[in-house]
């Protein structure tokens, strides 16, 4: 037992004598002694906690000195006002300790109920006033060369929590926001592996995180480029998030490139998409981002005879997306191959004059043209009507 838990245990049990003592100035002296006694205690002792990045202690003393002095766990410092685990994240040499930390304040309430020990209070040091814990996910520093310390440090304390259920899945989806950053490129990786929903997740406002990001991240153009590359690796047929609409339809590609201009954006998306990519990214672009459609023409032109997702060639696409009639786009209906008039759609299992009357508006100038190309295909559909019926 150590000393300090030996005399607070006997300041408990003299403070129990009262109801055996009929002398009330001894009991008043007595706790008067233990009062002042005890709360030199917890000075001690968390003053002592908030210098674990200097004393750097085995993490089996700091748990000793916690069990003995569980008060010490809400001593606030004098000039931050932080708790010992609000404390700990600002070195990195006390980072190893939180979990330590959290997982004994816990039980002691620290920073209030359901607060886990004080990593989601407020951390009154942040001038955003972050959680310790999306502080943990995010912290970083200016110096480069201890970027990758840093980014060790928390990860493995974010381990620790996972193991100890006090980092759950249900916390993903925020957190992973707060870690695009490259300064905390592991512990993004970390989210990501761990739940990859949370890439195509939306703010309780239906805004993408992805586009939060974009506009609040102070690396707003490296943070897109990690989060983009993430995406693709989970969503490669979807284009990752770069085509991923808000409430009112802007894309990703859209916000990013309003941020962050054209060029730097373009350049961007081709260190995560490569040129000879087999991803359909023009069958995406031409339905969810036309106003960018000849930028990634450019960039990418052997994209413009894959399928996509649904087996779809490019074209198909366009004609079952209801966006093109012989009267707004008339050379794109000319230039199609017999081939092409004759190839049944993967999807709808039709052919493309009757994909053209049922998509849109249906506009009957585009099927009568489709059907000129080829009249006998009206004949091959009534013998599968026909078949279809019979069977």
């Amino acid at each position: 037992m150590s000393l300090a838990k030996a005399c607070m245990d006997l300041l408990d049990k003299v403070i129990k004598l009262q109801v055996n003592s009929n002398d009330q100035a001894f009991f008043t002296d007595i706790k008067e002694f233990a009062t002042t006694k005890k709360n030199g205690f917890t000075q001690a002792t968390g003053k002592a906690l908030h210098r674990l990045g200097t004393s750097k202690p085995s993490e089996d003393t700091v748990k000793q000195m916690v069990e003995a002095i569980p008060s010490s766990l809400s001593y606030k410092d004098e000039d931050s006002q932080l708790y010992p685990v609000q404390s700990a994240i600002w070195n990195t040499d006390s980072i190893k300790y939180l979990p330590i930390l959290a997982k004994e304040g816990i039980k002691h309430n620290v920073g209030g109920r359901d607060k886990r020990g004080g990593l989601l209070a407020d951390n009154p040091r942040d001038d955003d006033n972050w959680s310790t814990l999306q502080l943990l996910v995010h912290i970083d520093v200016d110096d480069a060369s201890y970027a990758i310390p840093i980014d060790t440090a928390c990860l493995n304390a974010m381990k620790e929590l996972r193991k100890a259920g006090l980092l759950v899945k249900t916390d993903v989806k925020e957190l992973l926001y707060c870690a695009c950053h490259p300064s905390s490129k592991m512990r993004f990786e970390y989210f990501v592996e761990w739940e990859s929903d949370s890439l195509v997740a939306r703010t309780n406002d239906g805004l993408p995180y992805v586009h939060l990001i974009i506009n609040t991240s102070t690396q707003s153009l490296a943070s897109f480029t990690m989060y983009l590359r993430a995406s693709l690796k989970y969503y490669p047929r979807q284009i990752g998030c770069l085509f991923l609409k808000d409430n009112n339809g802007k894309t990703t590609i859209k916000i990013a490139i309003e941020k962050n201009g054209r060029n730097n954006t373009f350049k961007a998306i081709q260190e995560c998409i490569p040129t000879d990519t087999t991803l359909p990214i023009l069958h995406h672009a031409a339905k969810d981002a036309p106003e960018y459609f000849n930028d990634l023409s450019v960039r990418y032109p052997s994209a413009i005879f894959l399928r996509d997702e649904n087996g779809r060639s490019f074209k198909q696409a366009q004609l079952a997306s209801g966006t093109k009639t012989i009267e707004n786009d008339a050379f794109f209906f000319l230039t199609l191959a017999d081939d092409e008039i004759a190839e049944v759609d993967p999807v709808t299992k039709q052919y493309p004059f009757l994909t053209a009357a049922i998509a849109g508006t249906g506009d009957l100038l585009t099927v009568y043209h489709l059907l000129s190309k080829n009249p006998s295909l009206l004949d091959h559909y009534r013998e599968q009507v026909t078949r279809e019926r019979a069977d």
